[in-house]
């Protein structure tokens, strides 16, 4: 079977589930989105169980469905099939609770938003595409005003030509009630003036010239604002609520302070922008940041990575009295999920539970990812299955 072929095939078995009865009851598990037309992340509802959903990192998938990344981030057959076994994979085999819709979100990896700004992008066959770290676009206040003044070609910059030809093609293969979702910019500013500047000149510069990476991270925000505007005008839409991924906000990147004093204000002024943020992220670890997290003004959801304590976080959020963000608790893929036994995974979903008695007001849901192939692939996809049917044994009336 050709790919076009599988592809129609894969869509119709989609098309069979989505208005099944175990497909509806998964959506009243979630809120409507806030967002339509870019990357969304539902708050959970409080009600039953915590949602609990799962995904493995690309690598991983494309070992367990046989392709290569490459071809995955160039070939848009290989991306939308890819895809959408991926969903049914979800659906079928974890049976989590991310369930199915008529939606193909276009994602070119982390270093989409640093190809758009002049920073070099390498696509290996087996791994993510990153960054060229040894290339900086900004190694003074010559070459960053260089880039300020710079405007973005929304068509050709980076990888956005080949964002327009894989939104083009993917729409004419997809049946008119489905949705392609063009790439949005997700990297929040600190993560782009590490790009741009280099990771170890960044961390020196906080100590010796902190307001160079200031003056940095306002380029990078008037970068997304002007690169959002285009992205509107192109789709024809509002501009939405933004998702931050921020992984390089963490402790011991940042000491306490730093984030409050160099990083939230021009947070806070792109959340102003946006009417809020839809999710904020950082798979770092921020238990010593999270009071000056929390200062980002209208956050939807905000990520609990593995390295973090799902405690602090509800302890920090009922203390500052914030009604309206979400947890979506993620888990250490090795520790918490691969090479655990059945009794400490009953523990850890218990005292969530447990902890979540302290705020009736707050929601939360589950999330297992982050997993590459440690174990062999039965192996592996038992631990995630283990993983959700050992959260499905506890609720909010326990």
């Amino acid at each position: 079977m050709n790919q076009l072929s599988n592809i129609k095939r894969l869509i119709e078995e989609i098309e069979n589930q989505i208005d099944s009865d175990r497909n509806k009851e998964i959506g009243k598990k979630w809120e409507a989105p806030e967002v339509s037309n870019t990357f969304y992340h539902c708050k959970p509802k409080r009600i039953g169980q915590m949602p609990i959903v799962a995904d493995f990192e690309y690598p991983m998938w494309a070992k367990l469905l046989n392709f290569n990344l490459k071809d995955y981030y160039f070939n848009h057959l290989t991306y939308l099939e890819k895809q959408l076994e991926t969903y049914l994979y979800r659906y079928n085999v974890f049976k989590d609770d991310a369930g199915l819709g008529r939606a193909i979100l276009i994602w070119f990896g982390a270093a989409f938003e640093a190809s758009i700004l002049g920073c070099k992008v390498q696509y290996p066959d087996n791994f993510d595409p990153s960054v060229v770290r040894s290339y900086t676009p900004v190694t003074d206040e010559e070459s960053l005003k260089r880039l300020e003044d710079r405007e973005i070609d929304f068509e050709k910059d980076g990888d956005l030509g080949r964002a327009h030809e894989f939104y083009y093609k993917i729409k004419e293969i997809l049946p008119s009630t489905w949705q392609v979702i063009f790439p949005d910019w997700i990297i929040g500013p600190f993560g782009i003036a590490i790009y741009l500047r280099g990771y170890q000149n960044v961390l020196l510069d906080l100590v010796d010239n902190p307001e160079f990476v200031v003056k940095i991270m306002n380029v990078a925000k008037n970068k997304l604002f002007e690169f959002s505007k285009k992205r509107a005008k192109f789709l024809g839409i509002n501009i939405e609520k933004i998702c931050l991924h921020n992984d390089d906000v963490n402790y011991p990147n940042l000491v306490k302070g730093t984030f409050k004093d160099l990083i939230l204000p021009v947070e806070n002024e792109i959340s102003s922008f946006y009417g809020g943020v839809i999710y904020w992220h950082s798979c770092g670890a921020v238990n010593d940041l999270i009071d000056e997290i929390l200062d980002l003004k209208n956050i939807s959801t905000l990520d609990c990575s593995g390295w973090n304590d799902f405690d602090l976080f509800v302890e920090a959020i009922t203390k500052k009295n914030i009604k309206n963000t979400a947890i979506e608790k993620r888990f250490h893929p090795v520790k918490d999920i691969l090479a655990t036994n059945d009794s400490e995974i009953r523990n850890k979903i218990k005292n969530f539970y447990i902890s979540l008695q302290k705020n009736k007001d707050l929601r939360a849901y589950l999330r297992v990812d982050g997993i590459g192939q440690i174990a062999g692939f039965d192996e592996t996809v038992n631990s995630v299955k283990r993983f959700i049917d050992i959260s499905r044994e506890y609720n909010f009336l326990d």
